[in-house]
């Protein structure tokens, strides 16, 4: 947002006060300035000067040499302009000055001195194109600059907007005039809403239906309008402020909408089809053109200005063509309104247009200015070419006029809160100052909020205390140690699980932490629940994707999975989230579940289904080796079936019979769905679970004593169906309770021609330590035969 310093001093004389100060104020005590700009300060070179003489240039047919004075000095100029002459005032560039980036000189053109250049109004700026050089009225002062005589000596603050997103009073000159009169102590002009204003009596004809779809809306009829350029002032305001000037009746809705942040509309009468008006929601597919020459197909219950049975304008938003006032306008139709922030919002999101009005529309304006605004409006239309105008009473209602905030409080709340011993008077008069109205009674205060602050800005007792520190100034409350006892704090085994968990992915074995939103889209909730009806729909109105909250951390690592597979070969990552779930219990408040997920993307092509399978049974070591790392030792593996992972690539693992984590390669569908190049393979950890689990074993020792003698190891082949589990043998072998057996898993797994279709061969490691004396080969023998016999009773061949 842009502040004009001129037009802020019109309102409160800033300029008692150093302007470095007032800088200062502004930034530690209502908000952040972005940028501090002379406006066109590059013009302040370009003088009024009147040509005295005109002739042809010795040396040039195409130039002219003439003579110009500024009332107290001539200058020679050559030009090859051809629509100047003798006594007319136009813009001279004095050399120095810069003009689209290029430097006027004192030069010679062909042999003749010119000292400076005549500008046409796109080199000043006032025009896209132009031809020809401006040429000044006759009465114009000489000797002047064209930055004065077009009130542009002033300097222009631009706010940053997200620090006043809280403060719709703030949006507007007066406005912000008026909290730097309270915090710098100085006088304040209230004349914009004390503008006096004579109806004429009657309505004109307009009726305005009362409706709850608006806190405020009013209207009231306009004749003898003369269309006609702005004033200077309207214009070099608007200008400077980033509003192009169209003329003077819309410039006043502009000029209203920075002067008191009020938005107003005007429509033309004679182009209205009827006399009434009113707030209404629009249908699905409804459609009128807008004044960004636009005709969008409408959503279903975005608000509408109607006329009739017409729409007209989008309510806080945007008008329509159709009603506009055009160059032959005689008789308008003023509108001034205050519509709910969440029904503007609403309009903007639906429709992508956010205008200078709905950007103070959303941020929830107070209907006390509606009709003061309506007089501000009349008494500059007067002012601003239409002398002569009627203005009849205005017509329509306020729900909310009576609306008032008043906060209970107390000293001793407000200095805890401070951390300042400040006194009664102070914090009164602080208050006063701010447009607050205090009463006391010994130490507690009655205090009611001014009604340009009590619509989502004042309402608690906390934002006094706010009022209060910036107005002293954050930086006078001393920094003090916190007076508290310093105890231990109680144990979270959960926090400290969780930690334990991440060093060991992100240190330990090198995967990267994600963060998703926990938000999902209704085909996100279906992952791993058939009906979306156990998901949770956030009830403010979010884009579909984002619309619930989510049932699974799996698709949103899919989706970051999506983002990477084309940019590294190893993507390995792990998330650790809440998932939310109703489980139809109806009115009942949801689950909220804690959990670890993992996603590592295959290396492999999809189709190198041994290359996959090594990989799968790499992460499954990995997350073996977790559960080794968190002291829990006899896990165990089962095989199991998920709609989400492939066939026969599926495992849950098991500690004293609860499932605690899952795992398997994506489903082919899946991938699909997300989009998903690479094969995935998938597992998640139920941290409350396993938080129960850790507490009960991991603090038991698991201690053994190393052996004196050297481990032994085994491998043993074998060959068997595609589809066998690996697990079967090896939970034979463990059945076998062979005691120097310490652990069997899968090596490799290898399928090809040399083992034949749909056959496959499974290398299983043995590791065996004895605690008592050395392995011999007799006993290597004894305990391999005993493997190959146990293999050979059960069907398996070796290889």
């Amino acid at each position: 947002m842009k502040l004009s310093v001129d037009w802020l001093n019109e309102f409160t004389p800033l300029s008692q006060i150093p302007f470095e100060k007032v800088l200062e104020k502004i930034n530690t005590s209502i908000c952040e300035i972005d940028d501090v700009e002379e406006f066109k300060v590059h013009l302040s070179s370009v003088i009024t000067v009147k040509i005295k003489s005109l002739e042809k240039h010795p040396n040039a047919e195409k130039l002219q040499t003439t003579i110009a004075t500024d009332g107290s000095k001539e200058y020679q100029i050559v030009t090859a302009a051809t629509n100047v002459n003798v006594g007319d005032i136009v813009p001279l560039a004095l050399p120095g000055t810069k003009l689209d980036g290029k430097e006027i000189l004192d030069s010679e053109l062909r042999g003749v001195r010119s000292q400076g250049m005549y500008c046409s109004e796109k080199e000043l700026g006032l025009a896209l194109e132009s031809s020809g050089v401006l040429i000044f009225p006759a009465d114009t002062s000489l000797g002047i600059s064209v930055r004065k005589l077009y009130l542009w000596e002033d300097t222009i603050l631009t706010i940053d907007n997200k620090s006043i997103t809280h403060r719709p009073d703030l949006w507007n000159h007066f406005g912000f005039a008026r909290e730097l009169a309270s915090q710098l102590q100085l006088p304040l002009n209230d004349f914009p809403f004390q503008a006096d204003t004579k109806w004429e009596s009657g309505n004109e004809g307009l009726t305005v239906e009362k409706t709850d779809n608006a806190h405020a809306y009013y209207v009231c009829s306009i004749q003898n309008v003369n269309i006609t350029p702005s004033n200077t002032k309207i214009k070099s305001r608007l200008e400077k402020c980033g509003i192009r000037s169209i003329n003077n009746v819309v410039d006043v809705s502009n000029y209203l909408l920075l002067e008191l942040g009020q938005p107003t509309h005007f429509f033309d009468r004679e182009r209205l089809k009827s006399t009434s008006f009113s707030v209404v929601k629009s249908k699905e597919g409804d459609s009128f053109p807008l004044l960004d020459d636009t005709t969008p197909k409408l959503q279903k219950d975005l608000l509408l200005i109607q006329n009739g049975k017409d729409p007209v304008a989008l309510a806080g938003v945007m008008g329509g063509k159709d009603s506009a006032v055009i160059d032959s306008t005689k008789n308008i139709v003023m509108e001034s309104a205050v519509f709910k922030r969440e029904d503007v919002r609403y309009t903007i999101r639906k429709t992508n247009i956010r205008t200078e009005s709905a950007v103070r529309y959303e941020k929830g304006l107070d209907s006390y200015t509606c009709l003061p605004v309506m007089k501000r409006a009349v008494q500059l239309l007067k002012e601003n070419g239409n002398p002569n105008i009627k203005v009849y009473e205005p017509q329509g209602f306020n729900q909310t006029e009576s609306k008032s905030v008043t906060i209970q409080t107390n000293l001793t709340f407000l200095r805890n809160k401070l951390g300042k011993n400040i006194s009664q008077s102070e914090v009164t008069e602080i208050l006063n100052r701010l447009g607050f109205k205090v009463t006391n009674k010994e130490e507690e205060l009655t205090v009611l909020v001014p009604k340009y602050r009590q619509n989502y800005d004042v309402t608690i007792p906390e934002d006094l205390v706010e009022e209060i520190g910036r107005t002293i100034g954050y930086a006078s409350i001393k920094t003090e140690a916190l007076s508290m006892a310093v105890e231990t704090p109680i144990r979270n085994p959960l926090r400290e699980l969780e930690r334990r968990v991440k060093n060991f992915l992100a240190l330990e074995m090198g995967f990267n932490e994600v963060y998703n939103y926990s938000f999902a889209s209704p085909t996100d909730s279906k992952f791993e629940s058939k009906e979306e009806s156990s998901s949770l729909k956030i009830a403010n109105e979010m884009p579909d994707e984002h619309s619930l909250l989510r049932n699974s951390l799996f698709p949103g690592l899919i989706k970051q999975a999506k983002l990477n597979q084309d940019r590294f070969e190893s993507v390995n990552l792990f998330e650790l989230g809440r998932t939310y779930h109703k489980e139809g219990k109806g009115t009942e408040l949801a689950e909220e579940r804690r959990w670890m997920s993992i996603l590592s993307l295959s290396k492999n092509k999809p189709n190198d289904l041994t290359g996959v399978e090594l990989e799968f049974l790499q992460v499954r070591e990995t997350i073996s080796e977790l559960f080794q790392y968190l002291n829990l030792p006899k896990f165990e593996w089962a095989k199991t079936n998920r709609n989400y992972f492939h066939p026969s690539a599926g495992l849950v693992l098991t500690y004293d019979g609860v499932e605690i984590a899952e795992l398997g390669i994506l489903h082919t569908r899946y991938a699909d769905e997300y989009d998903l190049k690479r094969r995935a393979i998938l597992s998640k950890i139920n941290m409350e679970k396993l938080v129960e689990v850790w507490e009960k074993y991991g603090r038991n020792s698991h201690f053994v004593p190393p052996s004196n003698f050297p481990q032994g190891q085994l491998d043993l082949s074998l060959l068997m169906n595609e589809k066998d589990a690996t697990e079967s043998f090896a939970n034979l072998v463990k059945e076998m309770k062979i005691p120097e057996l310490e652990s069997v898993f899968v090596q490799t797994i290898f399928q090809g021609e040399t083992v034949g279709e749909g056959k496959k061969s499974v290398t299983y490691r043995f590791r065996l330590m004895s605690y008592d004396k050395t392995f011999t080969q007799d006993r290597f023998k004894e305990l391999s035969d005993s493997l190959v016999e146990t293999a050979k009773k059960n069907g398996y061949s070796l290889r």
